[in-house]
C-alpha cells in the first residue's frame, strides 16, 4: 500500500527528517501538502466551526492540520487503492515497519490500524489479540492520542471525507475517542509495540529544533510549581488509576501505556 506524508510547504526541515526516516526503513512514500493553519481562508474557516468541548473551539492550525487529514484520504480514495498508510511529519521510526506495506495481513473487518504511541494509557481487548510479524495486533476500547500514524481503509476514508464535512474536532480525537461520533461503528486496532512515535515524546536531539506540535500544546496545559495544585493533580491521577481499574474489570479491557519499539 501507498505511504503518504503530510508536511508543510514552509518545514522542509521536516519533510528532510522524514525522507531519511523513510529511507532508513526502505518505504517509498508520496508528500502530501499540508494545509496551513496560517491561512487567513483556513482561519476564518476554523472560526466558524462549532466548539467542541465546554466552548472551546479548535484553532487555525488544528483545522489545518484536520483538512490535511482529509487531504491524504481524499488522494487514497482516487487512487482505486484499497488501504493506505498515513504519516505525519514529526515522528521517529521504528525498524521492522517496511513489512507492514503488505496489505495481506490486516483482519477481516478491520477499518483502521493504529501505528503510533503518545506514551499515554489506553484500553485494548486482550480476548482479540493477534500476531502480525514480530508485533501484536489489539482491539482500541479507549480515546488514543495522536493521528501521526494510521492505516486506514479506502471505505473508511471514504466515509470520512462525507462525515467530517464540516466537523470542530481535532483530527485525533474525532477518529480515535471514542466518544467521537465519527468512530462510532468501526473496528480500530492498535499495533503493539506501536513501530511510531512522535520525535518530542523521546526527546530525541532530531526534533529538538522543531516547534512543540500542536497535540503536546493541547495536552501539556502549563506547569504544576503551585504545592496546591500540584495536589490536586495527585489526587486527580490517583481517581484516574482506579477508575481505569474498574473500566478493566467491567468491560474485560488491559489497560497499557503502548511501548514504541
Amino acid at each position: 500500500m501507498k505511504a503518504y506524508c503530510i508536511n508543510l510547504d514552509r518545514r522542509p526541515d521536516r519533510l528532510a527528517h522524514m525522507t531519511a526516516e523513510f529511507a532508513r526503513a526502505g518505504i517509498p512514500f508520496e508528500r502530501i501538502p499540508a494545509v496551513d493553519g496560517q491561512d487567513p481562508e483556513v482561519a476564518a474557516a476554523a472560526a466558524r466551526l462549532p466548539p467542541y468541548l465546554y466552548g472551546k473551539r479548535i484553532s487555525a492550525g488544528v483545522h489545518g492540520c484536520f483538512e490535511s487529514h482529509r487531504a491524504a484520504w481524499r488522494r487514497l480514495v482516487e487512487s482505486g487503492d484499497l488501504w493506505a498508510m498515513v504519516f505525519e511529519d514529526d515522528l521517529v521510526l521504528a525498524s521492522g515497519l517496511e513489512i507492514y506495506q503488505q496489505e495481506s495481513w490486516i483482519p477481516a473487518g478491520a477499518d483502521i490500524v493504529k501505528l503510533e504511541t503518545y506514551g499515554v494509557q489506553v484500553h485494548v481487548m486482550p480476548a482479540h489479540k493477534m500476531t502480525v510479524g514480530t508485533r501484536t495486533l489489539a482491539l482500541l476500547r479507549s480515546y488514543h492520542h495522536g493521528a501521526g500514524a494510521y492505516i486506514i481503509s479506502a471505505q473508511t476514508a471514504q466515509r470520512f471525507l462525507v462525515d467530517t464535512r464540516p466537523i470542530g474536532l481535532p483530527v485525533d480525537r474525532a477518529i480515535f475517542d471514542e466518544h467521537s461520533p465519527l468512530r462510532q461503528g468501526l473496528t480500530i486496532y492498535q499495533m503493539v509495540p506501536a513501530p511510531v512515535v512522535q520525535g518530542d515524546r523521546l526527546g530525541k536531539s532530531v526534533t529538538a529544533g522543531w516547534a512543540k506540535t500542536e497535540l503536546s500544546e493541547r495536552l501539556e496545559g502549563g506547569t504544576w510549581e503551585n504545592p496546591q495544585k500540584s495536589s490536586f493533580m495527585m489526587r486527580m491521577r490517583r481517581k484516574l488509576r482506579i477508575r481505569q481499574r474498574l473500566r478493566s474489570i467491567l468491560q474485560g479491557t488491559r489497560c497499557l501505556i503502548v511501548p514504541h519499539g
